[in-house]
């Protein structure tokens, strides 16, 4: 008998490293008459999109790929970092004034700031949407109690107990196995054989290019669905995942900015992104029978004044 072939893309390994990183997409600029400082990629193309919807709302932009271009005691203001890229520049540069990183991962802002030469006054809105997030849309998307398979590894072991609370709070099963990033994750999948569903986190000791699409052909051949942590990943052949989009961040992050600078709010601690909503790969979806609800599709918290 012939197997259909997954319903999936092959991931371009320069996708994946963006979407693992882990975070790829830019923000910024407050008003006319206050500048915002942003540290860009090194090629600031690859986050125009971001970055024309902040100049939207913040007119006066000040975008630079290398800290050093200014003169941070002059400026006004926290810095901020677009990616991991721009995260581990602005870290080694002797800025003076707070920062806050955006469209990078958890895993990766932690990395990156337990790394930095210098103790930073730093924050962060992670690129991830929280385990809350992805567990709720898990509980939606199978309206009973399943269980949850997660893989994680000692750079992600954090997230274990975020997980487990979100898990009984949507009335779900988890099961976590330990895994070494020394070998191929699908191999790991053997421990989760209770599980109906594999919740992928963004972890990039675990999930590379060719290891991710090795767990997409594994779980597709067991029939079982994948929820994955981006709108790429969907996009390469998971079920769903809960992200913020575009204007989700630059929402979430114009709220941080004006709770700085009306002096009324102290520095936050690292946090996931307030707003969010989902992706579905409608074509995974009918080659694994799961329908999908408008339920589902209309899931997630929205920026004031924006219903979807």
């Amino acid at each position: 008998m012939h197997t259909p072939p997954p319903p999936f893309k092959p991931l371009r390994r320069r996708t994946l490293c963006l979407l693992l990183g882990l975070g790829a997409v830019p923000l910024l600029a407050r008003s006319a008459s206050k500048e915002l400082r942003v540290i860009t990629a090194a090629d600031p193309n690859a986050q125009r999109q971001i970055l024309q919807a902040l100049r939207s709302r913040y007119p006066a932009l000040a975008a630079e790929s290398d800290p050093a271009a200014w003169d941070t005691r002059k400026g006004t203001g926290p810095v901020v970092a677009l990616g991991p890229a721009a995260l581990r520049r602005a870290l080694s540069a002797d800025l003076h004034a707070p920062l806050v990183s955006v469209l990078t991962s958890s895993q990766a802002y932690r990395r990156l700031v337990a790394g930095a030469p210098r103790e930073p006054t730093t924050t962060a809105i992670y690129a991830d949407a929280s385990p809350g997030a992805q567990l709720q849309l898990i509980a939606a998307l199978f309206e009973r109690k399943v269980t949850v398979g997660v893989l994680l590894s000692d750079a992600t072991a954090y997230l274990e107990k975020s997980l487990r609370q979100a898990a009984q709070q949507f009335g779900l099963e988890i099961l976590v196995i330990k895994a070494d990033p020394s070998q191929d994750p699908a191999r790991a999948l053997n421990g989760l054989a209770g599980a109906q569903v594999l919740l992928a986190v963004p972890d990039s000791t675990l999930y590379t290019p060719d290891t991710l699409r090795s767990v997409l052909e594994s779980t597709y051949r067991r029939g079982m669905p994948v929820v994955g942590f981006s709108a790429a990943t969907v996009a390469a052949g998971t079920l769903a995942s809960a992200y913020p989009d575009v204007d989700d961040v630059v929402a979430d992050l114009a709220e941080l900015i004006d709770g700085l600078a009306s002096g009324t709010e102290a520095l936050p601690e690292p946090r996931f992104p307030r707003y969010w909503r989902v992706a579905i790969n409608e074509n995974v979806a009918r080659s694994l029978g799961i329908v999908i609800t408008d339920k589902v599709r209309a899931l997630g918290v929205h920026p004031p004044g924006r219903s979807g």
